[in-house]
């Protein structure tokens, strides 16, 4: 049998993550398949998605396309890009049962596949190996202490005052500071490029660690930092822990290089962190990776874990345990899919469109030709760099898009009024600020694009016009609406609003993970879906001048909602109203309730001015909303600085992350609420919101068709 021609593509040329898999891939790929060039081959089998979509898709027709999952699936339908990649791939190799669990549930092709790592180069070492005392000596790395290793990228690439909040720097950070305030003797080791922002931190705190690298400022040091792996294997061996903190990862590969070397190691759960870790070693929440480590500074709680985990690794994550597994998917080629033949450009005489062809083919043909290093090395960096300036022209831009009309549909009401129209307020404003007329409900052959919200439009005027003209409609679905509203006579506006999708949206935005989970479950497959979770008007919902927490007077809650239906968290508050100590706690509600309140203070429902400075002069926000897919109401209180306690349900957990605490049952909410209080900074310092620029910059690449 003839072997499949293979064009393998995929690394970065850095030396890091996606080129080891990349020469891994090779060497378990080499005796199943031919290598050949993109042009000659039958598949184009990628390790990262991003460079997928960096190929001119006119290479792909007729072709099976196979890539692996390098990162969280979730996160991609939240990158503008990501849906591309989608429409592109035939099969994705997942690398962890999580990442097969997300595709599974958007209903995806998709075959397991673990991750592995080269057991030549990671193994274990004695205590007294020569190369951990050389690398102890040389760096000057105390004996006495409890050493916490960490060898993520913290920084963004564009900008090196920034922690790339993926990896979870800030969480690192609040954990190691909580060590240190429980008078811990603790010692960060830092290795690897792109470690400005935690060393800034950690000097600002003055938190003992060392950098096994080479000391730039103002620069990349993507060149210089990146150790050789031999180095790497000495530093996990050195260590007394190894700690994750990402919010999302298709790996680490450090758990794997880690466990390889029995180095003890805890994490969040990402990635591929439940395939490996002991349960023990795994947290929730930054408070219980802190509860961990002290006991195991205390007593080495964690001293059996390691074996596990290096048992685990050597049956399951390297070469020749991959090898027949991906023998299996070569063997299986027929149940991939052919990506669809496009129509031939010359053929139709489209000479603009034949020009862009050939311009796209021969421009991704140099770069990962002669000058690909070049590229992706050098002009790559200076031009991510350079982003910051290019942001400065941002007025210059404006005048451009001044031409540029999107009609919003939407039935606008002036607050307070619910979560979607406040969103939908606050976006107008966004795209105005940004040099987009924005008009509402406007059809006209002068309007450049449409953004149509849910079923909250006039569908009937719409549609009319839309028989009669060529529009490009962007489509927000909320909901589902029947599961918010709790009532089954709902489905049938679930039902309006996915054919709405699939007539007239040339693109989908979703508000959430848990929406789009529910929507396929629902057997609605939106078209061109992403995520892009709500924001808020930063000049209304800001910290500034918010009152500073203080044990000396009552812990100061407050819940908000514009809607008395009962799923809005009635029954809950009124459980908190009866069981609250009222001599540490005092409690506002603003809007409206399905339940009265003996103890809670109610207020009316408030412009959003007046809500932000209620907001403000509070200390944690407490939400009990069911199935709700995207909270205004939770994204405004964390905007002032509001730690959240919240039902663990709908899309609450993706919006909070680690900036508050959640619960599933009432009596969990006493326990989870004395732990906000007594971490308060901790929390208060971990939110995360998106900035509503940033959303209004996703919604307009949507619109403007440049993804």
């Amino acid at each position: 049998m003839n072997k499949p021609k293979v064009f393998l593509t995929g690394g970065d040329n850095i030396n890091w993550a996606l080129d080891d898999d990349l020469k891994l891939t090779k060497q378990v790929l080499e005796e199943i398949v031919e290598f050949s060039s993109i042009q000659e081959c039958d598949v184009i089998h990628c390790v990262a998605w991003t460079h997928l979509i960096t190929i001119p898709e006119s290479f792909f027709a007729g072709k099976k396309v196979i890539c692996h999952v390098q990162g969280e699936p979730y996160r991609y339908l939240s990158l503008s890009h990501g849906h591309k990649a989608l429409k592109l791939v035939g099969k994705w190799i997942t690398q962890s049962t999580q990442a097969q669990q997300q595709l599974d549930s958007f209903g995806f092709q998709s075959k397991l596949i673990p991750y592995s790592v080269d057991l030549n180069i990671f193994h274990p070492l004695e205590k007294n190996n020569s190369d951990i005392i050389k690398m102890q000596t040389h760096w000057n790395i105390p004996s006495d202490s409890y050493i916490i290793g960490n060898f993520h990228r913290d920084t963004e690439g564009h900008d090196f005052t920034k922690p790339k909040l993926v990896k979870g720097p800030d969480v690192f950070i609040e954990i190691v500071r909580s060590l240190k305030k429980r008078n811990h003797n603790i010692h960060v080791l830092l290795a690897g490029p792109r470690r400005f922002w935690i060393r800034q931190q950690l000097n600002k705190l003055q938190i003992p660690y060392t950098f096994v690298g080479e000391l730039l400022e103002n620069q990349d040091d993507i060149d210089v930092n990146i150790l050789p792996r031999k180095t790497l294997n000495t530093l996990y061996n050195l260590l007394d822990l190894y700690l994750v903190t990402s919010r999302s990862e298709g790996g680490p590969r450090s758990i794997l290089e880690s466990s390889a070397s029995r180095c003890k190691i805890i994490s969040t759960k990402v990635g591929l962190a439940n395939d490996v870790l002991q349960p023990m070693c795994m947290y929730d929440s930054p408070t219980e990776a802190v509860d961990i480590i002290e006991r195991d500074i205390q007593s080495n709680f964690l001293s059996q874990t390691p074996e596990h985990h290096y048992k685990r690794v050597q049956q399951t994550h390297h070469a020749d345990a991959i090898k027949p597994l991906m023998y299996n998917l070569y063997q299986h080629l027929d149940k991939v899919p052919t990506f669809a033949q496009q129509k031939d450009v010359v053929q139709n005489r489209d000479l603009k469109k034949y020009y862009n062809h050939v311009l796209e083919q021969t421009t991704y043909l140099l770069r990962h030709n002669w000058v690909g290093k070049l590229w992706r090395v050098h002009l790559k960096t200076w031009i991510g760099q350079g982003k910051q300036r290019i942001f400065s022209l941002r007025n210059t831009w404006n005048k451009k898009n001044d031409a540029y009309t999107v009609s919003l549909w939407h039935q606008f009401f002036k607050p307070p009024y619910g979560g979607g129209n406040q969103f939908m307020l606050a976006l107008r404003k966004a795209l105005h600020q940004q040099g987009i007329n924005a008009v509402e409900n406007q059809l006209h052959p002068g309007i450049n694009a449409y953004l149509l919200n849910s079923i909250h439009f006039d569908i009937d005027s719409f549609l009319k016009f839309k028989k009669e003209h060529d529009i490009y409609v962007v489509h927000r679905i909320d909901g589902p609406i029947h599961l918010i509203r709790g009532r089954d006579s709902e489905r049938k506006k679930d039902e309006l609003c996915f054919s709405l999708n699939a007539e007239l949206a040339a693109a989908t935005v979703i508000q959430s993970t848990w929406t789009y989970q529910r929507i396929v479950e629902m057997g609605y497959h939106p078209i061109n879906a992403v995520i892009i979770h709500n924001g808020v008007d930063s000049d209304i919902f800001h910290r500034h001048e918010r009152i500073s927490f203080s044990f000396k007077r009552k812990v100061r809650l407050i819940s908000s909602s514009w809607s008395d239906n009962p799923r809005k968290g009635g029954p809950i508050y009124k459980w908190l109203d009866q069981n609250l100590d009222w001599s540490r706690f005092e409690y506002t509600f603003v809007g409206r309730a399905s339940e009265t309140f003996n103890n809670i203070k109610q207020v009316a429902p408030v412009p959003s001015e007046k809500l932000a400075d209620i907001l403000r002069q509070h200390d944690i926000y407490i939400t009990a909303s069911q199935k709700d897919p995207c909270s205004n109401a939770l994204i405004e209180a964390l905007a002032c600085g509001l730690p959240a306690l919240y039902l663990n349900d709908g899309g609450h957990p993706e919006l909070v992350g680690f900036g508050g605490l959640p619960f599933n049952q009432v009596d969990e909410i006493l326990p989870q609420l004395e732990v906000l209080c007594n971490n308060y900074e901790m929390y208060q310092n971990l939110i995360v919101i998106s900035h509503l620029d940033d959303v209004a910059e996703k919604y307009l690449a949507l619109l403007k068709k440049t993804v």
